[in-house]
């Protein structure tokens, strides 16, 4: 791992008698992180140093890092695959904590291959995740033998099942081969991805075996998923799976959906007829997990992928180069 520090003006030596007030803010942050990162000083003591408390020199190191003084770059088999460029480009544009771009000439290299094995160096050995639904999540968990046994990990789905459509919309088989390739727990959503009516989905929902999940979703940390489109062929119209919702309603809507809330070109959850009757996650729920690691790629993505970006429902994306440039084009 290299840590890298952006060039400032450095415009103070660093002796105790300097004052904070009289350095531009870009030049104290780069004198923080060049205290802690080149001299291997703790933070206590450049507190001490510095004359701040503790707290405050870890929070400037995070804000370096968000400036950009400091750089981290961690060194992977991965590297060769990925564009770098385009991840910077995507990372700084919408505040994402990490991006993934994989490079258009890596044909021999499945994009569900390249994904699991970042994903092996960011998911949790303990604790819970979560898992939305899909083709491209299933496709990454035939791949997930590769990654290392996590046994001390609870794989929970997020939302409801799809009973007898579950061979067309992969859901609970997910959970179940995702636990099983990492060696973890698996923990099924038992009742339906979306109720008849909201009161039918509160009924649901007041289910203790169901409570408890909830309340174990809405202490975990890191979730994985996948975004729906608003086309005429989308899993909502394809699969009728809300009564009496027409093309023209969901595309004048929403541009796509996560986990079955719709939202529109800004990222803003815009069919809330549809969300409240969706049993699990509800959209609070989702913007409160910290880690919300979106897998996507297709020109048929490319809006829905760029409106949940601009409404930051997403802070982790792992896509491809053609589909990374389409979203900036869009921009």
């Amino acid at each position: 791992m290299d840590i890298l520090l952006k060039d400032c003006a450095y415009l103070n030596h660093m002796s105790g008698n300097s004052k904070n007030e009289h350095l531009s803010k870009e030049s104290f942050l780069e004198r923080v992180a060049r205290m802690y990162y080149v001299l291997g000083m703790s933070q206590q003591e450049i507190s001490v140093q510095l004359n701040i408390g503790r707290s405050s020199v870890s929070r400037f190191l995070n804000e370096a890092r968000e400036r950009g003084i400091v750089q981290i770059q961690i060194r992977s088999d991965l590297d060769s695959c990925r564009h770098e460029p385009l991840e910077r480009k995507l990372t700084k544009l919408y505040g994402l904590k990490d991006c993934v771009v994989f490079r258009g000439d890596q044909s021999a290299n499945p994009f569900e291959a390249m994904a699991t094995q970042y994903l092996d160096s960011v998911l949790p050995s303990h604790g819970a995740i979560g898992l939305g639904w899909g083709k491209t999540l299933n496709a990454i968990g035939t791949q997930l033998h590769l990654c290392d046994s996590r046994p001390g990990l609870k794989v929970y789905q997020l939302i409801g099942g799809f009973g007898a459509k579950e061979d067309q919309i992969p859901a609970s088989s997910i959970i179940q081969m995702w636990a099983q390739a990492l060696r973890g727990k698996a923990h099924l959503f038992p009742a339906p991805a979306i109720a008849g009516s909201a009161e039918s989905k509160e009924s649901f929902m007041q289910d203790p075996s169901i409570q408890e999940i909830m309340l174990e979703i809405r202490k975990m940390e890191t979730i994985v998923f996948s975004i729906g489109h608003a086309g005429e062929d989308s899993t909502l119209l394809a699969l009728n799976l809300v009564s009496g919702l027409t093309y023209e309603e969901l595309s004048g809507a929403s541009v796509g959906e996560i986990l079955f809330h719709c939202y529109d070109k800004q990222g803003k959850f815009s069919l809330p007829r549809i969300s409240e009757r969706v049993v699990g996650t509800s959209t609070e729920d989702l913007m409160n997990i910290e880690l919300r690691i979106c897998v996507a790629q297709g020109a048929h993505k490319v809006q829905a992928i760029s409106g949940a970006l601009q409404g930051k429902l997403l802070n982790v994306l792992i896509t491809t180069e053609e589909t990374a440039l389409q979203v900036l084009e869009l921009k």
